[in-house]
């Protein structure tokens, strides 16, 4: 029963698991950037590389909160589950106050501009004289 909270049970169990989440994220890594330099986005068009890429960062972020969020070990997901569940809330809420809101004002520039703009009044000229 000891021997499996020694630190050599913990070197063999988890070791393993740092280096493959260091390989996925430098795989992933590789592989967006060789995707980029292949033009990718010329060759598939923007939409699909865009799509790519974000299921690569899927995988490495996946991986990343697999391990080293202990989601692994969560047994019935609860803690992790409400966490997200927190964030994604939290980000919709953000980005309703930040983007949602930039489609209501009026900028300068704009048609429906309700800024004043003070405009300096043009000198008048004197009438030529011949």
């Amino acid at each position: 029963m000891s021997d499996e909270h020694s630190p050599e049970y913990y070197k063999k169990k988890f070791i393993p698991l740092i280096y493959l989440v260091g390989g996925i994220l430098i795989a992933g890594t590789i592989i967006t950037f060789a995707a980029d330099k292949m033009g990718i986005a010329e060759k598939w068009g923007f939409v699909n590389a865009i799509i790519f890429a974000m299921s690569v960062a899927v995988v490495k972020a996946s991986a990343v909160i697999y391990i080293f969020m202990h989601l692994k070990w969560d047994i019935k997901l609860k803690t992790i589950s409400l966490t997200l569940g927190c964030t994604v809330i939290f980000f919709i809420g953000m980005m309703w106050l930040t983007v949602g809101r930039e489609i209501d004002s009026n900028k300068p520039g704009h048609s429906d501009n309700t800024w004043s703009h003070v405009t300096e009044p043009e000198p008048e000229t004197a009438p030529e004289t011949k």
